[in-house]
């Protein structure tokens, strides 16, 4: 039983570390969706601005209209980008949830081995314990037998 439980945990390393792996890739996508979703919001902040700078002086109505639809078209592949960021991060919440319930399997398999190991080790104690208790009865006995 103890070698399948070592091929267990040795299994469930696997498994861990390959989670970890993949929950590292769902963090780089959940960070570069991130990213490109600040990326978006500064340049239509950046856009919003010089609409609003050239608006001032004086905005023909058509130059108007084409940073208006601009916005617009900014402000959907903002609200795109955000949709893709929270699957991410549902994807990168959910892949580290499998990590830790493999890593709590692991870790519940090698306390049991190491709970069989100083069971086993408190075994052998006792059994040499009686071996020298045996020995120390026996020498006692056959020295009273040879003082006699």
């Amino acid at each position: 039983m103890s070698k399948a439980l070592e091929l267990l945990t040795s299994r469930l390393l696997e498994a861990e570390d390959r989670a970890a792996k993949m929950l590292a890739q769902a963090q780089r996508e959940q960070a570069n969706f991130q990213r490109q979703l600040d990326a978006l919001n500064e340049y239509r902040q950046i856009y919003s601005s010089q609409m609003t700078d050239k608006a001032v002086v004086g905005l023909e109505s058509s130059h108007f209209n084409h940073y208006h639809s601009f916005i617009g078209k900014l402000d959907h592949a903002s609200v795109q980008q955000q949709k893709g960021f929270q699957q991410a991060k549902q994807q990168s919440e959910q892949k580290r949830e499998e990590w830790l319930a493999l890593q709590q399997r692991r870790k519940a398999i090698e306390m049991l081995l190491e709970r069989k190991a100083e069971k086993e080790a408190l075994k052998q104690l006792k059994q040499e314990q009686k071996l020298l208790d045996e020995f120390s009865t026996f020498r006692f006995f056959h020295r009273q037998d040879s003082a006699s």
